[in-house]
């Protein structure tokens, strides 16, 4: 039942169903208790001089802004590549495309945020070949609708179990890949570096992803904009400086790029995530309840 409505509002009116989903999203948001938390206390961290009603009312966005983008992820699945084309707008690609004209491999730098699906099934609609590391979600309903898109345009992807020499091996055939940099994957393989006005365990791997495969970085942004219907890939210019031999050193220049695309644009980010979860020894877990 849950797939068939899935389908069914990938033909609704996009005023229609954004305004459906707004109403849900905000009234969802209003109720997770837990998850809701958990965004709070990111905010809080990052962004230490906002007050409590600004964080407050970025989480109603953020809540309206997931509910109309999940709402609409069955288009990725049985819209046809020219409306796809029509949705998806990619700002910035000539960048992109002169990379991939000139067979050059490339990795896309794409943070999480809700409409992080969207450009990259626009891409492989119109046949470049790609790859992507995944961590199934928890949620089977979540995972499935990440699913919906990835799997309609072949492609490789990749789980933790498979290592990262697989990923590599295919960025260096001429896959397009796709890599999540803001994931917490635990003090003892990350640098303890700043991300806005907080620190965040990171992965300093980037940097050896490119010197592995010659790959050039490419940041990318994706959003959903209800005002005009549309989801927006944001590229911006590639990421030159990433090996520069110290781990700290290329972290932190990878979360600038991140607080550079995320500030224009902070309803778009899942802050729902345990971002911050690993800290040094000493230091509490932040998303842990006192008492």
């Amino acid at each position: 039942m849950a797939l068939l409505f899935a389908l069914m509002l990938a033909f609704w009116p996009y005023r229609l169903r954004d305004r459906v989903a707004a109403l849900i999203g905000r009234f969802i948001g209003r109720r997770a208790g837990g998850t809701r938390r958990r965004a709070r206390i990111n905010l809080e961290l990052c962004f230490p001089h906002w007050d409590a009603q600004r964080i407050e009312q970025l989480l109603d966005e953020m809540f309206e802004r997931a509910a109309q983008v999940i709402f609409a992820s069955g288009v990725l699945a049985v819209r046809s590549p020219a409306y796809l084309e029509k949705r998806i707008k990619l700002r910035g690609e000539e960048q992109l495309l002169t990379l991939l004209e000139q067979k050059r491999p490339v990795v896309l730098m794409v943070p999480h945020t809700w409409a992080i699906e969207f450009p990259g099934v626009l891409l492989t609609s119109r046949g470049v070949p790609w790859t992507t590391m995944m961590k199934p979600n928890p949620n089977p309903m979540l995972d499935w609708m990440m699913l919906l898109g990835r799997n309609r345009f072949p492609g490789k992807i990749f789980t933790r179990k498979h290592g990262i020499k697989r990923l590599l091996a295919a960025i260096r055939e001429g896959r397009l890949a796709y890599y999540l940099p803001d994931q917490d994957h635990g003090m003892a393989k990350s640098e303890y570096v700043r991300f806005f006005g907080t620190h965040k365990a990171t992965l300093p791997g980037l940097g050896m992803m490119v010197k592995a495969t010659g790959a050039v970085v490419i940041p990318l942004y994706a959003t959903y904009d209800p005002k005009t219907g549309l989801f927006e890939g944001h590229i911006r210019a590639p990421l030159t400086d990433l090996l520069s031999g110290d781990k700290a050193r290329d972290a932190r220049r990878m979360n600038e790029e991140l607080e550079a695309m995320i500030a224009p644009y902070p309803e778009q980010y899942m802050w729902i995530l345990k971002l911050l979860k690993s800290r040094p020894e000493g230091e509490p877990d932040p998303y842990r309840r006192q008492g």
